[in-house]
């Protein structure tokens, strides 16, 4: 946890590499003051008026002075949950990035391919894959197989090993960018019950997790948006103390051997106007959107049944070309 003004610096120099965001910038300038540093100069060299300085190092909690929050309100356990959550996830999204292309690099021969990531918003994970000239082949969304849904055999007919859920709106988003880009559209399925976001979270050091915490509390920290993909680039980046390095090995190790699976967003769309009413349960129950509040329209896809063998497909994408096999993913046969 982070306890003091130090505490807080210390990593915020650790994630920003030196290049502090500006209220964290004045809180570095308030702890030079605090420890005998003289005001003037300190405000000069930051260009801000001396009196504030002085002011804010004279206050009782100068981080929530400046930024807005306090680092005991962003300490709590439900304060800190969603930024863990989103930090795991974030975590799993950048492994698997990593385990596709050597996946990809493998299986095809080539050290070509480039994954540029080319997402619109902090919880998706969508890349377009570029070949060796820097041209779109296709666009992936990487999906985590890793609750299983116990339920799956009463409501959707199947069994909750072979289940996989996938958001209706998610479907229809895919097939539209798919026909607005004229690119094929898959999405990557990591089948690896028990690898969640939730697991990667926990792992993440309490120092970090209290630092993003503060961020999301306070009204007057900037760059929000990109610091949780700053803190997973530092801990992928810089060699991590334990428990966390050796989960995040435990975690790449379990990616790169679980099963991968693709589905184009075409076959999707198929199958959930097919299977309406078998597979997408929620619209069988009245008043669905009343008793359960955040839960998503899902359709339900069989793995062994609906889905493609990743291997297969890139086998199928090494003989045929992407021309050949870019009929099928038309057609939805993959």
């Amino acid at each position: 946890m982070l306890r003091t003004l130090d505490d807080l610096l210390e990593v915020a120099v650790r994630l920003h590499a030196g290049d502090l965001p500006r209220p964290l910038q004045v809180l570095d300038a308030v702890s030079r003051v605090q420890k005998g540093g003289e005001v003037r100069e300190v405000a000069r060299s930051l260009r801000v008026a001396a009196r504030r300085l002085e002011a804010i190092a004279a206050e009782g909690d100068p981080i929530s002075a400046v930024l807005g929050a306090s680092l005991e309100e962003a300490a709590t356990p439900e304060v800190q949950r969603r930024p863990r959550e989103m930090l795991g996830q974030l975590l799993l999204g950048e492994l698997a990035e990593r385990a596709f292309e050597t996946i990809y690099k493998e299986t095809m021969g080539t050290q070509e391919l480039t994954i540029e990531d080319d997402r619109q918003s902090r919880n998706e994970t969508d890349y377009r894959v570029l070949n060796g000239a820097r041209r779109p082949v296709f666009r992936i969304n990487i999906k985590f197989h890793g609750t299983l849904f116990r339920n799956a055999r009463d409501l959707v007919g199947l069994d909750q090993e072979d289940c996989f859920a996938l958001a209706t709106y998610k479907i229809h988003q895919g097939l539209q960018k798919q026909e607005d880009e004229r690119l094929p559209y898959l999405f990557a399925i990591v089948s690896a019950p028990g690898l969640t976001g939730g697991r990667a979270g926990a792992a993440i050091p309490e120092d970090l997790v209290h630092y993003v915490s503060l961020a999301h509390q306070a009204p007057k920290f900037p760059g929000k948006r990109s610091l949780e993909e700053s803190v997973v680039s530092h801990l992928l980046a810089v060699p991590q103390s334990e428990p966390f390095g050796s989960e995040v090995r435990a975690l790449r190790t379990g990616i790169q051997t679980a099963e991968w699976r693709v589905l184009s967003a075409r076959k999707a769309d198929q199958l959930l106007r097919k299977l309406l009413f078998e597979r997408v349960y929620a619209v069988r129950v009245r008043a669905f959107a009343r008793n359960y509040r955040n839960a998503e329209l899902d359709m339900h896809f069989s793995l062994r049944e609906d889905l493609t063998r990743l291997d297969g497909f890139l086998g199928g994408l090494r003989e045929r070309g992407l021309q050949g096999l870019a009929v099928d993913l038309e057609r939805g046969v993959v």
